[in-house]
């Protein structure tokens, strides 16, 4: 499978189809959706577009604004505009609160790591179709994809990072972690903070899949480019024992640092508790499984689109050193383009 595949999905659930979508969310404890792959292709615009438009543009979308703001009536563009600006303004609040929280934690070295994120919220100023065209052109290395989620909205995004891929016994995953803005000069003086951070990640990878696999090995890390930013970027490929459930050795890996923390099951039940919103879908995983292959991706750079605004996500991993508006900025920087796309 190339990384780049365009994926559109249908809202159904799985019925044994030979390939199947799934959609994890950030927290184990809440289900995943199992969606048929009603649409697989690199195709050209034109059917794209017209594709989008008559699997995607039924959803009641204006209903679920309305639930989500008590409104009974039709908003206009002026109240969602002061929607998402309110919206945002707590968002912003809740994330200094919870910047206090975590780094107090941190400094008490309860926890090694701990990512902390962000809801954006922001009116739609482009069509569905065209939002997602480039989407896929800004980041054209990455996994794309469209999914309907339930009957009230789609997330779409473009995660650069592999959970894991599996084909036969050969298992590959990537620890990515550390950011910084695109270079013109391609020079890249990494901080100890990322080094640190992208280790981690790493080792907590390799300790995860060791007890599925025959043998392990690691090259890097490098920097790797992912459009108007890089990642510090480490390949791991590990050959599973026989008789392993390829896909429980791929979940083992879901939640990775590199969205939660270490140690990791404290780390998970603290975020949750404490980031001051539900991040549902957003760092969770996706990808296509069949019998015997499988492609899982951390549902990074990923939005929500209602109809009438879209929710972004960005977030970033937090150590005791980790300052407030370094890290706040760093959101920024990843917020920025998906922000351009829609």
């Amino acid at each position: 499978m190339q990384d780049n595949k365009i994926h559109f999905l249908s809202i159904q659930k799985n019925n044994n189809s030979k390939e199947t979508f799934v959609i994890a969310p950030f927290n184990p404890d809440d289900k995943p959706l199992y969606l048929n792959v009603c649409m697989h292709t690199q195709g050209d615009i034109k059917h794209i577009c017209n594709f989008i438009h008559k699997n995607y543009s039924h959803l009641n979308f204006e209903k679920t604004l309305n639930e989500q703001t008590n409104n009974k009536e039709p908003l206009s563009q002026e109240k969602i505009n002061s929607f998402c600006k309110t919206a945002n303004e707590k968002a912003y609040k809740d994330y200094c609160s919870a910047f206090s929280k975590f780094k107090q934690e941190l400094v008490k070295e309860n926890f090694a790591k701990l990512v902390l994120s962000r809801p954006y919220f922001c009116p739609l100023k482009k069509d569905l179709s065209h939002s997602f065209l480039d989407l896929c052109k800004t980041y054209p290395n990455a996994f794309c994809y469209m999914a309907k989620v339930g009957s009230k909205g789609i997330f779409m995004g473009a995660s650069p990072e592999i959970l894991a891929s599996v084909a036969d016994n050969e298992l590959k995953t990537m620890s990515l972690a550390g950011t910084m803005a695109k270079s013109l000069n391609n020079h890249y003086e990494w901080s100890s903070k990322n080094i640190k951070e992208q280790q981690l990640v790493t080792d907590f990878i390799i300790s995860r899949i060791k007890p599925y696999a025959k043998s392990i090995s690691a090259a890097g890390p490098v920097t790797h480019d992912a459009g108007p930013v890089v990642h510090l970027l480490t390949q791991i490929t590990a050959v599973l024992n026989d008789g392993i459930d390829k896909h429980s050795a791929a979940a083992s890996l879901h939640p990775t640092p590199a969205v939660c923390g270490l140690p990791k099951n404290a780390a998970l039940k603290f975020i949750v508790k404490n980031e001051g919103y539900k991040r549902n879908y957003y760092s969770g995983y996706i990808g296509l499984i069949s019998p015997n292959n499988l492609h899982l991706f951390v549902n990074l750079r990923c939005m929500f689109f209602n109809g009438q605004f879209a929710v972004l996500y960005a977030g970033g991993g937090l150590l005791k050193s980790s300052d407030l508006e370094d890290e706040w900025q760093e959101t920024e920087n990843k917020l920025k383009t998906l922000r351009d796309l829609i």
